[in-house]
């Protein structure tokens, strides 16, 4: 656990998109592939999310939307190689379903429905498809 902890922390160091050619054999190794790799990255930042949803939650904001939105976007500055790791891979088989479950997941216990709306363009021109999106464009039911 520690080794991939530490290579985690190496990768997303680095500032990429993708595993710096380096370290790619070891993420292999350890991770199996790409998409193994950024699973764990997926599930750090799940992790973190719903730990941060719990105390959201505990303070029963009235607004639970804009409550969300500031939990996703303080997230995101607290762990920004994450995210645009995440972001510029959202389209990769490993992160689908996964997402998808965490999306539910986040409806049952929010009450927030994630829209299946198309995906913006991130900002700074990246090219990719970005997951904030996802959160910006909810509604309550």
């Amino acid at each position: 656990m520690h080794r991939r902890h530490q290579l985690v922390h190496a990768v997303l160091a680095a500032g990429l998109t993708t595993v710096p050619p380096e370290l790619a054999a070891e993420v292999d190794v350890e991770f199996g592939d790409f998409g193994g790799f950024l699973q764990e990255v997926q599930r750090r930042w799940h992790r973190a999310f719903d730990a941060r949803l719990d105390e959201v939650l505990e303070q029963q904001p009235q607004d639970i939307h804009d409550a969300l939105v500031r939990l996703w976007r303080d997230l995101a500055l607290t762990m920004p190689a994450a995210r645009l790791m995440l972001d510029a891979n959202a389209d990769h088989p490993a992160l689908v379903e996964p997402a998808e479950q965490h999306r539910r997941l986040l409806h049952a216990a929010t009450g927030v429905v994630l829209s299946p709306a198309p995906l913006t363009e991130p900002p700074e021109g990246r090219g990719k498809r970005c997951l904030w999106a996802l959160l910006l464009r909810t509604s309550i039911t």
